[in-house]
């Protein structure tokens, strides 16, 4: 009796130690593996809107007699909307990848929307000419699990880098000094009230960096060849950096330290097409 008794215990341990690994695995399913390697390679054009480096402001001082302001107003200075081409590697294992992105565009610099109203900004006739580069690297996400047999790959990225001026010639602040009597309602902004002299000192615009955040939402859409895929890419994304104009404004009856006038982010929106080639299922 005692020997079948311990035939069963035996058995039934056997059994639990046979079954726990499969009940564990099933309480707790092992990762998935992140995916088919590849890599692909794409190259784009399309339009870059980019949003003002300076705002309308006033910088100015009452005078005790007779009410004069003095006054320098800042202009509006942008990048005119123009051509713009990309190109980007990235490096997936399902749906996560690595991303570096390089583009390059050509425009004008503008002031009010208008690049040849330069008066103000340079010596010489005609407008001001600005090449732009834009280079980041960071990470993609697929928004779908990957399938070798999908047509359509949406995706999101995020990436750091940096975006680059270079002007043609170079040029200062659109600055225009103005003296007239005090508007009754005038719509602006008075940075300094007091009739203290203001010392300014103006950074002039040449080759101009600063680091960007890039982030944008993409779509391909691929034909499988074999061992590789050929398709139509669509991207929109947004590079933001602070503002290259540098004022510095000093009160020369104060001991304070001077204070930069900031303008905050400038956002570089592009949308393009172009075409994608993925090497590897």
């Amino acid at each position: 009796m005692r020997d079948r008794h311990s035939v069963i215990c035996i058995l039934a341990i056997a059994l639990v130690v046979t079954l726990a690994p499969e009940r564990a695995e099933a309480q707790f399913p092992r990762e998935r593996p992140p995916g088919p390697k590849r890599v692909d390679l794409s190259g784009s054009g399309g339009l870059l809107l980019s949003t003002d480096w300076s705002d309308l402001v006033l910088l100015g001082s009452t005078s005790p007699v007779g009410g004069t302001v003095e006054q320098i107003l800042v202009r509006d200075l942008v990048v005119d909307p123009g051509p713009v081409y990309d190109a980007s590697l990235t490096y997936w294992e399902g749906r996560y990848g690595f991303r570096a992105h390089g583009g390059f565009g050509r425009s004008c610099l503008a002031v009010g929307r208008s690049c040849g109203d330069l008066a103000a900004l340079a010596e010489g006739t005609g407008s001001v000419k600005i090449k732009s580069y834009r280079y980041d690297i960071g990470a993609a996400i697929g928004l779908l699990h990957y399938k070798p047999d999908r047509w359509a790959w949406p995706y999101v990225f995020v990436g750091l880098g940096g975006v680059t001026y270079d002007l043609d010639r170079t040029v200062g602040p659109p600055l225009t000094f103005i003296e007239r009597s005090v508007a009754p309602n005038g719509q602006t902004v008075v940075v300094r009230d007091n009739p203290a002299p203001l010392l300014i000192a103006v950074d002039e615009l040449g080759v101009e960096t600063r680091l960007a955040l890039n982030f944008g939402v993409g779509t391909d859409f691929k034909i499988p060849l074999g061992p590789a895929s050929l398709g139509l890419r669509l991207e929109l994304s947004d590079h933001v950096h602070d503002s290259p104009v540098n004022l510095q404004v000093t009160n020369l009856d104060s001991f304070r330290d001077a204070s930069q006038l900031r303008f905050g982010a400038v956002h570089n929106l592009r949308a393009s097409a172009g075409v994608v080639l993925q090497l590897g299922r």
